[in-house]
């Protein structure tokens, strides 16, 4: 089987003809960024998540990543699974616990040394609200008395949770409660590394992974013919959106160049066991279309030929 490929606006505004085009051009799913204050613009996940399932009729939709420990997790769950009825069942979500921006937590009326705790409690409060059964819940953080949420969502269970992080405590929670991990900022070693990380830590806590747990990876393009162009403009749009210079880790951690290189960059994440790739395209605002257009031509069907390592 063929990785997943999607596509991430970063939270950032995109027309309705290049969100369509997402789904028209044969990618698999829909992302955006999320922050609430933020040093700058950026949209909120689920409302973007919901234009874009208004906007499409097949493809997946989903924040990478939420900021779960930002949220109610009661209000989350019903969010959520509001948008996964109405889609008919196409909502993916990534979450994790942020803690790179304080401000914004304060401004939430967040302990930021609490954000761990509250990511765990959220996702297990979400997964039971999901089953649509009455449950009583006795967290470090939350109580919660019998409660229950309806309608049930259209994928059972609920919307899969995928975890994203880079420290061993979010891999320990992908591997015992989640439906997938979702590292950034991960060469491909690395992610290899961690996906058999996560495997070895389900595995000390009892747990066999279900086949179709996704191991996923968030990935720059910066794809221009010119090299020297596309290395330019990921060093420009990486320092923007992480507010710090990426001169010297562009290399690492964006595919830049032809379409050839970026293929090339990307495969060897499949290779590595990625059996799913979120791609934050980075293009001029105004001619969006045409570089999707040139990576659902150029750079998708090489990779769709592609079967990721096994590592379950």
């Amino acid at each position: 089987m063929s990785a997943q490929i999607g596509v991430s606006c970063g939270g950032d505004f995109w027309s309705d003809e290049d969100i369509i085009a997402v789904e028209e051009l044969g990618f698999d799913s829909f992302w955006t960024g999320e922050h609430i204050v933020y040093h700058r613009p950026i949209l909120e996940a689920i409302t973007v998540m919901t234009r874009a399932a208004a906007l499409t009729k097949k493809i997946k939709v989903g924040p990478a990543t939420q900021l779960i420990s930002l949220r109610n997790p009661t209000i989350n769950a019903k969010q959520l699974v509001s948008l996964d009825v109405m889609s008919g069942g196409r909502v993916l979500l990534t979450v994790g616990v942020g803690g790179d921006y304080p401000r914004e937590f304060h401004a939430c009326g967040v302990d930021i040394k609490k954000r761990g705790q509250i990511c765990q409690e959220s996702i297990e409060i979400m997964k039971k609200y999901w089953t649509g059964e009455r449950f009583d819940y006795d967290g470090k953080i939350f109580q919660l008395k019998d409660v229950d949420m309806l309608p049930k969502p259209v994928t059972p269970g609920g919307p899969p949770i995928w975890v994203s992080g880079r420290q061993d405590a979010p891999m320990k929670r992908a591997a015992t409660i989640a439906d997938g991990w979702n590292p950034y900022m991960y060469t491909a070693e690395r992610s290899e590394w961690s996906f058999n990380r996560v495997k070895d830590f389900a595995h000390e806590a009892g747990r066999e992974l279900p086949k179709d747990y996704a191991f996923c990876n968030f990935i720059y393009v910066s794809m221009f013919d010119d090299e020297k162009e596309a290395r330019d403009w990921g060093i420009k749009e990486l320092s923007y959106r992480y507010e710090q210079d990426f001169t010297d880790l562009v290399d690492k951690y964006c595919a830049y160049g032809s379409p050839q290189k970026v293929k090339e960059y990307l495969a060897n994440y499949i290779d590595a066991g990625c059996n799913n790739l979120i791609i934050a395209p980075i293009m001029p605002p105004d001619d969006r279309k045409s570089h999707l257009e040139r990576l659902a031509k150029e750079v998708l069907p090489d990779l769709r030929a592609m079967t990721p390592k096994a590592i379950l």
